[in-house]
């Protein structure tokens, strides 16, 4: 059952640079509980706990001791990384290699074959490329 009273919003959304800030803020100040901190952020607490996973470097103290630090500048870098390999980039540069070989072979011939069958063909023998789904090559 879920509780309607809550204050956090249900729906999903990206951190930003300016929350990123906030969480290395309250981890200096002393706080280290995720739960209150994402009551201050306003967001779940399985995020921040992500987040700081994410954004954590180690660090060496003047005792040559390894610990773990959250940067802020140093998680909105990873994420931005994260978001240059995602898949919803542009798919004519993700399957640069898919779309060549397809103009190429219904430019030298046309035959029977359909976009799908190029598509299982293509996974059968180039199982390491990236390939889209039928529904992508013809969007």
């Amino acid at each position: 059952m879920t509780n309607s009273n809550s204050s956090i919003s249900k729906h999903y959304h990206q951190l930003n640079s300016e929350q990123r800030g906030q969480i290395q803020a309250l981890l200096d100040s002393g706080i280290t509980s995720c739960t209150a901190i994402a009551q201050e952020v306003g967001c779940h607490k399985s995020t921040i706990s992500r987040e700081i996973r994410r954004g954590s470097v180690l660090q060496r103290d003047s005792s040559y001791v390894l610990y773990e630090h959250y940067y802020a500048d140093t998680a909105q870098i990873y994420h931005e990384k994260r978001r240059r390999n995602c898949y919803k980039c542009n798919p004519l540069q993700r399957y640069a290699g898919f779309f060549r070989m397809l103009s190429r072979r219904f430019k030298a011939k046309f035959d029977a074959t359909s976009i799908d069958e190029f598509v299982g063909e293509f996974h059968r023998i180039m199982p390491n490329y990236p390939c889209p789904s039928t529904p992508t090559v013809y969007r």
